[in-house]
Formats: structure tokens, sequence, C-alpha cells
């Protein structure tokens, strides 16, 4: 019977290191197709901005500060942001705009493909 003992400090430092942000960018890149591909672009007649929700996705890398045992450390990823000014609530909805909720369909279509 195989027995795994983990090495916390050696991961802890694996996850440190700058060769791991581009995988993390690459993820959050093809998330960012997902959710594109999912956005509501709304009628041109009725919406002053159609397409701006679509066309405002970023992916920026990040070193996310974190405490492990009392200690700062730091860890690479990246985010997917939106920055259009009604991002909100056309991913939360409200009493105007309906819930599309595209961020959180592509994360579940990611799931789903990579199980």
């Amino acid at each position: 019977m195989a027995y795994y003992r983990g090495n916390f400090r050696g991961i802890g430092r694996m996850l440190q290191r700058p060769w791991l942000q581009p995988p993390c960018v690459k993820v959050a890149e093809a998330l960012q197709t997902e959710a594109e591909s999912v956005s509501p672009i709304g009628d041109p007649a009725e919406d002053r901005h159609p397409g701006l929700y679509r066309a405002s996705f970023h992916v920026a890398p990040i070193i996310k500060e974190m405490r492990y045992k009392g200690q700062p450390t730091q860890r690479s990823g990246a985010r997917l942001v939106n920055t259009a000014p009604h991002a909100w609530r056309v991913e939360h909805g409200d009493g105007r705009v309906p819930r599309y909720a595209p961020l959180q369909r592509a994360i579940d279509a990611l799931k789903a493909a990579h199980g």
C-alpha cells in the first residue's frame, strides 16, 4: 500500500514561482472565450450600448497576497474581469435586467468539460 506525505513547504514555494503565471493566464483566457460566447449582446433598438458587455472582458495576471501560518506569502494567478458599468446587473440581474450569469455559465461549462 502506497503512502503519500506532502511537502507543504515545497508546494508553497512552487505556488510562488513566476513560471506558474502563464498557465493561470491561459485558463483565464479560456474562461474569457467561453464567457464571451454566452454573453448577451442587446438589441440596438433598445440598448444604448449593444455589445459593450461582451467587449469588456479582460484577463489580468495577479500576485495575490495571502497569509500562511501568520506569514505573508504570495501566490501567482489570473483574474477575469468585466469592466462594463452594468456588469453586475448582467451577471446577477435586477428589476430591469434579467439574470444572464455569463461568468457562472462559463465556469460551469469549463468544469463540465474537464470533469
